[in-house]
């Protein structure tokens, strides 16, 4: 029997079972001759894009009973290191201490991007992980009680697009827990806050920023953090004792596995538009761990071009290629799942294409900003955008539920005829 192992528990590796068990069945032909599993540390696909919200129960759903339901096996363990010369993974905090593989899919994901800086492990606090979100959390009821001038002062650094979502939600959450003012500060390196998203929703941001009260201090790094302060690198010293960390991602260290990560890309791999990592046999990468182009590139003189070819590697800033996105995570997880299965019985896989781009950012009190296509045009604003982002986070980006049956699991990963016939 051969043998898929899909590494990460996340949107790409979730989505990648999915799809990999939806083409195992549709194939029919050897169906049970394929085993799948998927290795995740964590028990639950963790709602990453919510966290800003704060922990709750919503924003994890367990992976077993959904894995179950569409035959998928499912193992809770570390993935220490993987050999894919000899195709083996290893494994700690399990009874198997390494699972062979005949094709592998990896999407272990990202994580915050480590800051060389004094205090920040000890008094630093982010909403990357669950267990954070937890802990910031703990920190806003311990604020909300508190006496003391200092700790009503808060201060988030990096102003990208999950820095503006902490800082506006934070000013929103606070104000609903007490009538307390809280003065809060955005810090970043750039001299513009969110300049990653562009020109298009500066006006948007800036207002959202003014009508929180939020202060800014840019072009601007973090020097040093402890227990009642941060001191930035132009000299000011901010009292705090709440220092929140968005200052950007970068891909899991498993990347290096498979060679040298692009240190232009956070330590993501290139990969073929198939989704293949070259130069290693049924080896398929997904989510936050690679990077690819959106769209396929368009031979000049008509001809064919491999699905598994390299050409598309060479990095073309006029080409779109995937972010750290759950929307791009979850479509790469789906290629990567069907495209694995048809090579494990030598049929041509898909192109991994995604040209629709949108973006909803959330702004507090003043609404979300829902932008479309990669210039980020403002398409619905405010109240309205609210109301966008409020589906995306609560509907759109949830995987179906375990009651469904399988074949109905199956439809909502299947390719339709159009993608079908890409």
């Amino acid at each position: 029997m051969k043998q898929l192992v899909i590494l990460g528990g996340g949107f790409a590796g979730l989505w990648a079972a999915m799809s990999a068990a939806a083409e195992r069945v549709d194939a029919n032909a050897d169906a049970g001759k394929i085993d799948i599993t998927l290795i995740s540390k964590d028990a639950h696909l963790v709602i990453r894009p919510r966290l800003y919200e704060g922990a709750g129960e919503d924003k994890r759903i367990p992976l077993k009973p959904l894995l179950d339901k569409i035959g998928v096996r499912f193992i809770q363990a570390t993935i220490e290191s993987i050999d894919p010369q000899h195709k083996q993974v290893f494994l700690s905090n399990h009874t198997s201490a390494q699972i062979s593989y005949d094709a592998v899919i990896l999407a272990t994901g990202s994580h915050l991007k480590k800051l060389n800086v004094t205090g920040v492990k000890q008094y630093g606090f982010s909403a990357d992980t669950y267990e954070e979100t937890e802990r910031l959390d703990q920190q806003l009821t311990r604020i909300v009680a508190a006496q003391e001038e200092v700790a009503k002062t808060l201060v988030v650094i990096g102003a990208g697009f999950t820095g503006l979502e902490i800082a506006t939600e934070l000013h929103s959450r606070l104000k609903k827990k007490s009538d307390k003012t809280c003065r809060i500060i955005l810090v970043d390196k750039e001299e513009i806050a969110g300049a990653e998203l562009g020109v298009n929703p500066k006006p948007y941001i800036d207002e959202a920023l003014r009508l929180h009260n939020i202060e800014l201090r840019l072009g601007i790094s973090v020097k040093e953090l402890t227990g009642n302060s941060v001191t930035l690198t132009d000299g000011e010293v901010i009292a705090t004792q709440t220092v929140v960390f968005a200052n950007g991602m970068e891909a899991n260290k498993l990347t290096s596995s498979f060679g040298e990560p692009d240190a232009g890309a956070q330590g993501r791999l290139a990969v073929a538009q198939d989704l293949s990592i070259p130069g290693y046999d049924n080896a398929f990468g997904a989510g936050d761990v690679v990077w690819a182009y959106t769209e396929p590139l368009v031979p000049s003189d008509n001809s064919a071009l491999s699905i598994s070819s390299n050409k598309n590697l060479a990095y073309d800033a006029d080409r779109p290629r995937t972010l750290f996105s759950c929307q791009h995570a979850i479509q790469l997880g789906r290629f990567a799942g069907y495209n694995a299965i048809k090579k494990l019985r030598g049929q041509p896989g898909k192109d991994y294409e995604q040209a629709f781009y949108a973006t909803c950012l959330d702004l507090g009190d003043w609404g979300a900003l829902f932008t479309t296509g990669w210039d980020r045009v403002a398409d619905k604003t405010g109240v309205e955008g609210k109301e966008m982002k409020k589906m995306i986070n609560t509907q759109w980006i949830y995987p179906p539920s375990p009651e469904l049956l399988p074949e109905e699991i199956h439809a909502f990963v299947a390719f339709d005829e159009e993608e079908s016939a890409a």
